[in-house]
């Protein structure tokens, strides 16, 4: 039952992507999915990944918490993309759906590593208590349909981060199998990998996610992915 909850966590990132591609109005869907995705990243920082990380009351997670963000300016600088600049309106699409493009990457990449651990949690609490495990399933995959409504908008542009998407359906199901093998891992190194995950996001947050959204907060599909956005977070919160 936990290797199953597992998958379909994972599987609701699709039902994002094909919801998206429903949808006739791209420019309105990106910018509803992006404004979206910044209210839940926010809230899986400040009301998941961050009270875990106090918890810990290990001052040393500031390091890979600066290491996750410091990749990501690495990664930032060696994936190929621009220098993007946001207007009111986009005279350049091709350039805004690049950026787009480079958002998505490096968001699956820290997903990737966020959904590993999730994969942990989640496995062995149904171990304890298929019920619990059902309602965390239900509330990271509520997490999980905005955000891959916001990286689809990626992969139909490049083609090559197919293989990145595979692993991000599968990275929780990856994590349960982990826990099958090796047993669960040890606190300190659940925290560390907690600690660069949370650099790793907080850098999308602020330097993708908001960059795309802060020059159109007046627009009505930006307002509305967030009011959406605030819903699927008190939604998660009251279920937890």
């Amino acid at each position: 039952m936990g290797l199953v909850l597992c998958l379909l966590t994972g599987l609701f990132f699709l039902i994002g992507i094909l919801l998206l591609n429903k949808t006739k109005n791209k420019d309105n869907i990106s910018l509803f999915t992006t404004s979206l995705a910044f209210v839940v990243m926010l809230g899986l920082l400040v009301f998941d990944l961050l009270p875990e990380i106090i918890e810990s009351k290990n001052i040393y997670l500031i390091i890979p918490l600066l290491i996750g963000f410091g990749l990501l300016v690495f990664l930032d600088k060696l994936i190929p993309h621009h220098n993007h600049h946001h207007k009111e309106v986009h005279d350049d699409q091709k350039d805004h759906m690049e950026h787009l493009n480079h958002i998505g990457t490096i968001t699956i990449i820290a997903l990737i590593i966020h959904n590993l651990l999730e994969g942990l949690t989640l496995y062995s609490l149904t171990l304890n208590s298929i019920t619990s495990g059902i309602l965390m399933m239900i509330s990271i995959s509520l997490h999980n349909i905005p955000l891959g409504l916001q990286i689809g908008n990626s992969l139909k542009i490049k083609k090559n981060n197919i293989l990145l998407l595979i692993l991000l359906v599968l990275s929780s199901l990856i994590g349960a199998l982990i826990v099958i093998i090796y047993g669960n891992l040890s606190n300190n190194i659940a925290s560390i990998l907690l600690s660069l995950t949370f650099g790793m996001l907080l850098y999308i947050l602020i330097f993708e996610l908001f960059r795309e959204i802060k020059t159109s907060f007046k627009k009505k599909s930006c307002i509305y992915g967030i009011i959406v956005g605030v819903v699927v977070l008190i939604i998660t919160l009251l279920i937890k």
